[in-house]
Parts: structure tokens; sequence; C-alpha cells
């Protein structure tokens, strides 16, 4: 349920920058700024055990936290090369490398039945998108796969320690990812009727979202947790149809539905495995 619901939030990106109508370096550094501003309150008050985490796992804090930090500035300069359809396709590998990751590096077990449930969703994946893809994209692609690599590393790099907490990760992935956005954005053109929907984007689903997804990682396989993350590709559109009346074409919504069935199923099947 974590997994679904960081999914569900994360979907909402689309709609909510939509109403933010900055360039994509400006939001980058705004989500940045606010996710580092508001967290620094949570982090001084609750410094004691903060400061136990990083002395017991630093190392793994800024491997995750730079880890984040990738998937942030290399989604954005994937976004500047190729369309979203064509960005979008390459996050279909996220659970096969998050798994084969975390079968090499945890020791993980990989069933056939998650196989198949990966393979069906990237099919699914495929079918929903298919009709946005567009020629000479490939050198956003690339950067969108090194997308797919960083987020599988922090689901390797959160699962293996499970027993800290990873909010400092985020905090300084916020200032890594900020700094990096800084010198491609404007700041002062942003206005006050925008400032809403950017505290929406962070804290709000950005801080949440990540959140829920450090949970999960904790209580399920990162293989798991990936497969289900590509929920989040499937629900962004409902919501732009719900809130903009966009209404997705045939295909996008057949596409969204194996990959939803391709993921109830695998959780279904892993719940009839003996524990252990």
């Amino acid at each position: 349920m974590y997994a679904v619901v960081a999914a569900a939030v994360f979907s909402t990106a689309g709609v909510i920058v939509r109403r933010i109508d900055l360039p994509a370096w400006d939001i980058s550094f705004w989500r940045s700024a606010f996710l580092v501003v508001t967290m620094l309150p949570l982090l001084l008050w609750q410094y004691r055990r903060i400061w136990i985490d990083v002395r017991n796992a630093g190392l793994a804090l800024l491997l995750s936290a730079l880890l984040l930090a990738g998937s942030f500035v290399a989604f954005i300069l994937a976004l500047g090369l190729a369309p979203v359809a064509n960005v979008l396709i390459m996050f279909g590998a996220t659970p096969f490398i998050t798994a084969i990751a975390a079968r090499i590096f945890l020791g993980e077990k990989l069933h056939t039945h998650t196989v198949l449930a990966m393979a069906a969703a990237v099919v699914g994946l495929a079918i929903s998108v298919a009709g946005s893809l567009q020629a000479g994209a490939l050198a956003g692609m690339a950067v969108a796969f090194i997308v797919v690599l960083c987020m599988s590393g922090n689901y390797v790099v959160v699962r293996h320690r499970r027993d800290v907490g990873m909010a400092p990760a985020i905090w300084l992935a916020g200032v890594i990812s900020g700094l990096v956005a800084l010198p491609f954005a404007h700041p002062e053109t942003v206005m006050w009727s925008q400032v809403p929907w950017l505290f929406a984007l962070s804290p709000g689903q950005l801080v949440g979202g990540l959140l829920l997804y450090m949970a999960s990682l904790k209580r399920i396989p990162a293989g798991r947790a990936a497969l289900l993350g590509l929920l989040e590709l499937v629900l962004g559109p409902i919501w732009v149809w719900l809130f903009d009346g966009e209404k997705p074409d045939d295909l996008t919504l057949i596409g969204g539905a194996i990959v939803i069935a391709a993921a109830a199923a695998n959780v279904w099947l892993d719940s009839r495995r003996p524990a252990g």
C-alpha cells in the first residue's frame, strides 16, 4: 500500500506542473529550494536521531542523495531532449534493472512470476505511449536511462540500510539538485500565484512520494516496489483526464490496464508464497 499510494502521489506531477507554467529548470530549482527549506525544521527538531543515522550510515545516505539528485537532474535533461512518451518508455526497464541489482547486491530472490509480470507491464507501457513516440530522440532516451539507473541504485541503497531514516538523504538531494538547476533558472520570474502550486509540487508531492517509497522499500523487495512504481506512469494521464478533461486515447487506457493487472497479479502471487 505504501508503494501504491506513493505512485498515486507522484502521478499528480503532470496536473500540478501545468498550473505552474514555468520552464523546466525553474520548476526544478523551486522544487528543490522548497524541499530544502521545508525539511530543515524537521531535521533540526530530530537532530539527535539524524546525527545517529549520519554517523552510522553516512556513506549510504550520501550515495542515496547523489542518486536521487541524479534522477532529478537527468529527468529534466531528458525532457529537454526528447518527447515525454520517449522518456517514459525507458522507465519500463526500471523493475528489471532494480530486480537484477537487488539480486546481485542484496541476494533478493527473483521469481519467475515476477519476471513475467515485469515483462507484461513493459508491454502495457509500450502500448500506452506507442501513439506518442517520435523519431530522433535517442539522446533524450539515453539520458532517461540514466534516471532508471539512479532510481534502481537508490532502491538498492535504501533496501540495504532499512534501519536508517532517509530524510537527510532527501534533504541533501534537494540541495544538490537545486545548485545544479540554479545556473539555468530565472528565480526572479516566479509570481505569487505560482507559489501555492510550487508548494504542492514540493514539499507536498515530491517529499510525500519519496517518504512513502522509502517506507515501502523497508517492507517489500526492491523489484516489486519498482514494478508498482510503474503505476505512476499509468495514473498520470488519468489525473489529467479528471482535472483537465483531456481523455486519453484507447491505447493509453488499454496499456494502463495491462500495467495495473500485471502489478496486481504479481502482488497476489507473492502473497501466496510461504513467508521466508
